[in-house]
C-alpha cells in the first residue's frame, strides 16, 4: 500500500490540502487516468466503511492515533483491539495492497458489464426471442446463443445480433463473435461503434494485447464507450 497516495487523498478528502496543492490534485485527477481511477476506488471503498462501520470506522481511527501514540511512548505497553478493527485493517491492506501492486492491469472481466437484453417484437418469432432474452440477461449464454440462433435463421435484425455476438464472446467462441460484430461494424445502424468496443473486449479476453490497442484506437471520440476505450488504452 502506497501510505503516501493514501495520505494525500485523505488530507483532499478532509479539506486539508493548501490552495495550491488542491489545484495541483485537481488538474492530475483530470490528466492522470490511473490516479483518478485510484482515487475513485479509493473515495468508492472508503464510503463503504463509513455507510458500513460508521462508528467503527471512528473508533478504529481513534485506536491508530492511541496506538502510534503509545507505541513511541511506551514500547512495551500492549493495546487489546477488538476483533473488527483487525477485520476492518485487514480489508483496507487487502484492497489497497493488491491495488497499487497491481498497477490495475486491466482484464476483460473488468469490463464485461452488459446492458439488459429488451426486445418488444411480436409474432410466430416471440417465444424463441424472449427465451434469448431471458436467458441472457441472467448469464445463461449457452441457452441464449441456441435461442438466438433460431430466431436469426429468418428473422435479422442488428440488435438481435448485437446481444448474440455478445454470448457468443461469453462463450468464448470468438471465431463467430467478431464476425458478427465486423458486419455490425460495417453496417450502420447504432450498434456499429458498440460492435467495435466488443471488439476490443475479444481481444484483450484473448489476451491479443497489441490487436486490442489497435482497434481502441478506431474508436470514435463521440462514442458511447470512447472514454472506456480511453481508459482501457492507459491500462494496456
Amino acid at each position: 500500500m502506497n501510505e503516501e497516495m493514501y495520505l494525500l487523498f485523505e488530507n483532499y478528502l478532509g479539506n486539508q490540502l493548501s490552495n495550491t496543492d488542491k489545484l495541483d490534485f485537481e488538474a492530475k485527477l483530470k490528466l492522470d487516468s490511473d490516479f483518478a481511477e485510484k482515487f475513485k476506488i479509493y473515495t468508492e471503498t472508503t464510503s463503504f466503511l463509513q455507510d458500513k462501520f460508521s462508528k467503527e470506522r471512528i473508533d478504529f481511527e481513534h485506536n491508530l492515533k492511541s496506538i502510534s501514540q503509545q507505541h513511541f511512548t511506551n514500547k512495551t505497553k500492549v493495546i487489546k483491539m477488538q476483533p473488527w478493527v483487525y477485520a476492518i485493517a485487514a480489508s483496507l491492506v487487502l484492497f489497497f495492497g493488491l491495488w497499487f501492486m497491481q498497477g490495475g492491469n486491466p482484464e476483460y472481466g473488468d469490463y464485461n458489464q452488459h446492458e439488459n437484453a429488451y426486445f418488444t417484437e411480436r409474432g410466430e418469432v416471440i417465444k424463441n426471442l424472449k427465451l434469448a432474452q431471458d436467458a441472457f440477461n441472467a448469464k445463461q449464454y449457452k441457452d441464449a446463443i441456441l435461442n438466438f440462433e433460431i430466431v436469426l435463421k429468418e428473422y435479422k435484425r442488428p440488435e438481435i445480433e448485437y446481444f448474440y455476438a455478445i454470448a457468443l464472446l461469453e462463450d468464448s467462441q470468438y471465431e463467430k463473435s467478431e464476425a458478427v460484430l465486423n458486419n455490425l461494424h460495417a453496417g450502420t445502424s447504432i450498434y456499429k461503434d458498440k460492435a467495435l468496443w466488443y471488439l476490443a473486449l475479444s481481444k484483450l479476453k484473448q489476451e491479443k494485447t497489441e490487436d486490442c490497442k489497435a482497434i481502441l484506437i478506431q474508436i470514435n471520440s463521440d462514442a458511447e464507450d470512447y472514454q472506456k476505450a480511453q481508459q482501457l488504452l492507459d491500462k494496456l
